[in-house]
């Protein structure tokens, strides 16, 4: 046993030189042809300007050899990855470039659908999308995902949906997206007053809707009430047929 102990750090030591040689913490030149890949980046996106920062940093410290990370001018302080998939490359930076056609998407929807007064939203998906050159609308169409945080206003003056029509708004409002549940949706609604800060501490919240894993919750929030306690998505729309 004592042997052993003495041979672990060991065994790390050269675990550790192994990564250092391999270039996985320090980095190495772009290749030629990843050279290429920020090319294309910049044929598919014109209006702006980008710079090859090196491989990306994946996890404490350690670079992926395989992904290029890519500042932009139009986006100070951020860092895109960029890859090649099966002949394809993706990346992030779809996701920022889009992100204001996206979110009056679904601020639009759920207005529609739940008839508040006013929308806030935080988008929250992260997967990476190809990086070829698409208008709003194909975007919206091929690669937008409801994966968001939303903030649903109604003005002190306009009553909250009763618990029937909760119920009822939700169905309606997710039998948009049943057919993409496969593609990572994660819904988190709480339907407030105008100003508030914190869903957790406010006291003046009605409703959370959350999607999450395909299951559906709806819980009163002043009452800490649970409404409908992670319901199968399916399950909810088929009792509405």
């Amino acid at each position: 046993m004592i042997k052993s102990k003495k041979l672990l750090p060991v065994a790390a030591l050269f675990t550790l030189m192994a990564l250092l040689f391999s270039g996985c913490f320090f980095d190495q030149p772009l290749t030629k042809e990843q050279k290429g890949w920020v090319k294309k980046m910049e044929k598919y996106y014109p209006d702006d300007t980008f710079t090859a920062e090196g491989h990306s940093v994946v996890s404490w410290g350690v670079r992926s050899m395989d992904c290029v990370s890519v500042s932009s001018k139009n986006y100070p302080g951020v860092e895109f990855d960029l890859y090649m998939d099966d002949g394809e490359l993706y990346s992030n930076y779809p996701i920022y470039y889009h992100a204001d056609a996206v979110d009056d998407y679904f601020c639009d929807m759920l207005t529609s659908y739940y008839g508040c007064d006013d929308v806030g939203i935080r988008n929250t998906d992260t997967a990476a999308k190809p990086l070829k050159y698409v208008d709003d609308d194909e975007y919206i169409e091929e690669y937008a995902i409801h994966h968001f945080i939303s903030y649903l206003y109604y003005d002190d003056d306009h009553d909250y949906p009763d618990e029937d029509e909760i119920i009822s708004m939700t169905i309606d409002y997710l039998s948009q997206v049943h057919a993409d549940d496969d593609r990572g949706n994660l819904i988190n609604l709480y339907f407030c007053r105008p100003g508030v800060k914190d869903p957790n501490k406010d006291a003046d919240m009605m409703y959370q809707v959350s999607l999450h894993n395909g299951k559906v919750t709806i819980r009163e929030m002043g009452d800490n009430n649970t409404i409908i306690s992670g319901e199968s998505l399916k399950s909810l729309l088929r009792s509405r047929k």
